[in-house]
């Protein structure tokens, strides 16, 4: 019975350890980023680029640091909100977007506008903006371009500098974290248990040669 004491000494210290470790983990509140990224209004500009511009932009935005909508969700829940958007009406637009970030709780929305100004019919000029709402502020943040195609990447690493990387994370609560705190007592339990049996494990399944005669001396 005495050889049981240390291990169940072991199990009952662990849990009261974790007991106490989550009541006393600072209990952040849960608060999650909601940023959505409307689509493009983009003006004679060849099939082509308009994938490179949606590509670029979807890899701009869509970061894991908080909660992304994107353009093919967000029209198909709200088509007349991202349409009327997408019109860019100078009087109305602040409006719009104020509207939609209501409706579909988002905290950021972005928006591309642009048009190719260029005479070559083998280079793409791009001319136009991005544009960030806040709904907290309800301000507007615009990252204009004037660029060919090519060298769009110039102004998505600005943009990622300026719109994207200045916007807050998410913030989890102990509850997202609790599942890693049990498997990592779970493991030292475990690292803990085979100490302290130690060849007593190999006894149990059969293993134990003790009781056999020595093999005698050779010679």
């Amino acid at each position: 019975m005495r050889k049981f004491l240390k291990p169940i000494s072991i199990f009952l210290s662990v849990n009261l350890l974790t007991v106490q470790l989550v009541a006393s983990a600072p209990q952040k509140a849960s608060r999650k980023v909601h940023v959505g990224y409307i689509g493009e209004k983009l003006e004679n500009v060849p099939d082509g680029y308009k994938k490179l511009v949606r590509q670029k932009m979807l890899g701009l935005i869509n970061q894991n640091f908080y909660e992304f909508h994107n353009p093919v969700d967000l029209t198909a829940s709200h088509r007349e909100a991202v349409s009327t958007i997408l019109v860019h009406n100078s009087e109305s637009f602040v409006g719009d977007l104020a509207n939609l970030s209501e409706v579909a709780k988002l905290d950021y929305l972005f928006v591309t506008k642009l048009t190719n100004i260029s005479d070559d019919a083998n280079r793409v000029m791009l001319k136009g903006e991005v544009v960030r709402y806040n709904r907290k502020t309800q301000n507007l943040y615009r990252h204009e371009i004037l660029s060919y195609a090519e060298d769009l990447d110039l102004h998505i690493h600005a943009m990622k500098t300026e719109l994207v990387e200045t916007i807050p994370h998410s913030v989890h609560g102990i509850e997202r974290n609790r599942v890693y705190v049990l498997i990592g007592v779970g493991l030292v339990l475990a690292f803990a248990l085979s100490q302290t049996f130690g060849g007593r494990i190999g006894q149990w399944f059969g293993e134990d040669d003790g009781g056999k005669d020595p093999d005698p001396p050779v010679g």
